[in-house]
């Protein structure tokens, strides 16, 4: 059930043998999720073939499965597909192609991401948020066939705590599945972020993992598990002088969803000026901490 995202691996661990050894021999987990900041959808194609062949090879030889490969922090930082320009979207959706053939060639299921940002004019302006919206729908549900035809088999999309990034709420992830939904996208899912669901300063002291899960539990197909403590998205691990989030409870909750079965990836991102072997202990005792408090939940 457990997996991790190779977030950790960024500036530090960017041989493919060495990111894939420590998840196999001192994690003791099989699937990863592969992050585009480790090879970048943008690069030249035969370059990017090469280092993804060899990334495909890393995984292979230690046992580990790809269970999707995700936006990274690099482009989740650009506007993406709610850009203001026509330019800025078109490039946001020829990076989404190159993304998909770059997860075929890993072997990976999934691919998926945070979809994009309105710039604060439009985000004001409630005719061009419908517009940019619309749009989106068009374009993910493009997306969506074409990863198919790669072979991918879903398409992940992630809820943030931003409001100008879309969804950034519950009920609009639900609309947006929903509108994907009557385009024939029928292999598009969520991604759910426990530091994203838990964010207090845009939902409330009693944001609760519950409240998304009650209307999303069904289009629910990957979970992200972080540590936090509620007041912002710092993607901490275990333990933690400030992380809040009990796992254990997190767990009977995904129970209770009717979630007990959807992969989890802990995406604990260090910082990159946090020493190495320090960035190691804290995620063998990160998988340690999770896996204890799932068990403690009844998860297996």
């Amino acid at each position: 059930m457990l997996g991790v995202n190779l977030c950790f691996a960024v500036k530090r661990w960017l041989e493919p043998e060495s990111w894939a050894a420590f998840v196999r021999s001192e994690l003791d987990v099989t699937s990863v999720q592969f992050t585009f900041d480790l090879v970048d959808p943008w690069w030249p194609e035969p370059e990017r073939a090469a280092m993804t062949r060899r990334a495909a090879k890393a995984l292979a030889d230690h046992g580990l499965t790809a269970h999707s490969a995700y936006v990274g922090l690099a482009h989740w930082v650009p506007a993406g597909l709610l850009d203001p320009s026509p330019s800025g979207r078109r490039a946001a959706a020829l990076w989404w192609r190159r993304a998909i053939d770059t997860a075929a060639e890993l072997g990976a299921a999934a691919v998926g991401g945070p979809l994009g940002t309105l710039s604060v004019i439009d985000a004001a302006d409630p005719s061009a948020a419908e517009t940019r919206y619309r749009t989106l729908v068009d374009t993910v549900a493009d997306l969506s066939a074409y990863a198919r035809r790669c072979g991918v088999a879903e398409f992940l999309i992630e809820p943030t705590p931003l409001p100008r990034e879309f969804p950034s709420t519950p009920e609009q992830a639900e609309r947006l599945i929903g509108d994907l939904a009557q385009r024939g996208a029928d292999n598009v899912g969520l991604t759910l972020d426990t530091g994203h669901m838990v964010f207090q300063p845009l939902y409330g002291p009693d944001a609760s993992v519950e409240d998304w899960f009650r209307p999303l539990a069904p289009h629910t197909r990957l979970i992200h598990l972080d540590n936090t403590d509620g007041l912002g998205d710092p993607h901490w691990g275990w333990p933690h002088p400030q992380g809040t989030f009990d796992v254990a409870r997190f767990g009977r909750a995904l129970l209770a969803a009717d979630l007990g079965n959807v992969p989890v990836m802990l995406e604990v991102f260090p910082r990159f000026e946090d020493g190495d072997q320090n960035v190691r202990d804290l995620l063998i005792s990160s998988v340690a901490h999770c896996k204890a408090e799932f068990a403690a939940a009844g998860l297996g």
